[in-house]
């Protein structure tokens, strides 16, 4: 990759233009030509760099509901209970992690099931030895952005914003969307080709016009049922090599004041209070992406100096079985 090709992915990291034509936006803000940007943007996902380019939605403004999850698994099973993990079709991040508790996932169900019923059957269903359930009790900050080109962070995109409580989420009106929403949500999440007319291929797939898809596309984000159309990378393939999640000891009082110092940190993507039980002792999660050990140990120091805590855990991935979006309003689906 090249300067531009680190540009490029910067920007669509952030959001790609809700246009006709949104190549043709990136291409104007980098003085390329749509041409160019189309011709880099193959190029990337050919060589794996480039994950996927598509709507991120919060679920909970679909009708769904989420969770963390970690199992403890017999190690000379954890990769055969992976990929059986993987068939679910709400499970949408599942990872290998350096602790007793070594495998972790993301599970998303509609709100009609019972979450924690529903962790429970996969653990039986699997024969974990142990496991936690791991909902999110207030959120800090969400937003991966691998920046390539570190000008993005100096923009101070992805900034943080004040903790969204389980209350708070509760007390957003939740409406149920119309049968033209849904078909909008289902085209919306399909990987954006990569055509100078994108949104007229997705749009046809779901028998809508594309001005009309769109106008959904606008609708969503300006009410947050999208949180943001954009493209996502192949953390390795991009060079970041450390995928970090730490997990931080500290008493109920003091969650929200580190909260927000740590999501202050642009290198932080995630920063989560989330369950914590006597014998996990964890409220507060953060994650944060790192292209070099020297670097991942210079941002744990940063965060330990910054908040004052010295009781934590890092939990490196060691293996990523699955990571992709969750499939929202599939007919063919149980789980999500």
């Amino acid at each position: 990759m090249d300067k531009i090709d680190h540009r490029l992915l910067d920007l669509l990291q952030l959001h790609l233009p809700l246009t006709e034509r949104p190549y043709q936006g990136l291409a104007d803000s980098l003085d390329l030509s749509e041409e160019e940007v189309l011709r880099r943007l193959r190029r990337l996902r050919e060589e794996g760099i480039l994950r996927q380019i598509g709507a991120i939605f919060d679920s909970s403004r679909l009708g769904y509901q989420s969770t963390l999850v970690a199992f403890e698994i017999d190690p000379p099973l954890l990769d055969l209970v992976a990929y059986r993990l993987n068939a679910h079709p709400g499970i949408s991040h599942n990872y290998a992690r350096d602790h007793r508790y070594n495998l972790w996932f993301t599970l998303t169900v509609p709100q009609s099931k019972d979450l924690r019923g529903e962790t429970a059957r996969l653990a039986d269903q699997v024969e974990a030895q142990d496991f936690l359930f791991l909902p999110a009790l207030a959120i800090f900050k969400i937003g991966v952005l691998l920046s390539l080109s570190r000008e993005e962070e100096e923009e101070g995109a992805l900034a943080p914003r004040g903790p969204t409580s389980e209350k708070q989420q509760a007390e957003v009106a939740i409406r149920p969307l119309t049968s033209a929403e849904i078909r909008a949500v289902r085209a919306l999440q399909a990987d954006l080709p990569l055509q100078p007319r994108p949104f007229q291929l997705l749009a046809g797939q779901e028998e809508m016009e594309e001005g009309e898809l769109l106008e959904f596309a606008r609708s969503f984000l300006s009410e947050g049922i999208m949180r943001r159309f954009c493209g996502t990378l192949h953390h390795r393939q991009a060079g970041f090599l450390f995928n970090c999640l730490v997990l931080w000891k500290v008493a109920e009082e003091g969650v929200q004041e580190a909260g927000r110092r740590i999501a202050a940190f642009q290198t932080v993507s995630h920063c989560y209070q989330r369950a914590a039980y006597p014998h996990w002792p964890y409220p507060l999660y953060t994650m944060f992406h790192a292209q070099t050990r020297r670097e991942a140990d210079g941002i744990l120091q940063s965060l330990v100096e910054a908040t004052g805590i010295r009781e934590y855990l890092l939990l490196e991935t060691t293996r990523e079985y699955k990571k992709e979006r969750v499939q929202y309003f599939q007919e063919d689906s149980d789980g999500a």
